[in-house]
């Protein structure tokens, strides 16, 4: 095995004796080592790679750009089925209108249908992305894991996004005037 010069090394890692305070040995490790010299715990080296990777390299912006052209598109989509759907039936709101139910209560039954496809299209996304990233975590040896928080975090993010396609596509249920339909 080839030895690497000391100028070379780019990360130590330092396993502690068990029972050691690892703030206190960060503390002092920062006290000997040069000024160019990081001394990070490991949460904290974890912190800093992740940050690095979203701020400082082109594949978090990339990432960042993909992840909210991936909403923008999701909600333009969910709108133009909401829409088309009032539009389909706009006699149909128009006469509940007529019976007196109220733009509140039709608002109501069109987000629902809004968060219905948000759980009709969170749910195979979750189980393809779970199987996604155990194919990808396997294959370059990378710590990839759909945890509960992030699956969560995704679907308030698709919650969200397809609540707000309810609410634009709920402007046209105002148009349900039932003497204009007749």
């Amino acid at each position: 095995m080839k030895e690497r010069l000391v100028s070379q090394v780019d990360l130590v890692a330092i396993r502690l004796a068990p029972g050691t305070d690892r703030d206190v040995a960060v503390a002092r490790l920062k006290q000997v080592m040069p000024p160019d010299v990081m001394v990070l715990s490991q949460p904290q080296l974890v912190k800093h790679e992740r940050d690095y990777w979203e701020t400082a390299t082109p594949i978090g912006f990339i990432f960042m750009f993909g992840s909210i052209m991936g909403l923008i598109v999701g909600m333009v989509i969910v709108y133009q089925i909401l829409f088309s759907d009032i539009a389909s039936h706009l006699k149909e709101y128009a006469t509940l209108k007529a019976m007196g139910y109220s733009n509140f209560y039709l608002g109501r039954a069109v987000l629902s249908a809004a968060f219905i496809l948000a759980l009709l299209g969170f749910l195979p996304g979750f189980a393809l992305s779970a199987f996604l990233y155990d194919v990808v975590g396997r294959s370059t040896f990378l710590p990839l894991a759909m945890d509960a928080s992030r699956g969560l975090a995704v679907f308030g993010m698709i919650f969200t996004m397809c609540g707000l396609a309810g609410l634009l596509a709920m402007r046209k249920l105002r148009d349900a005037n039932p003497a204009d339909m007749f």
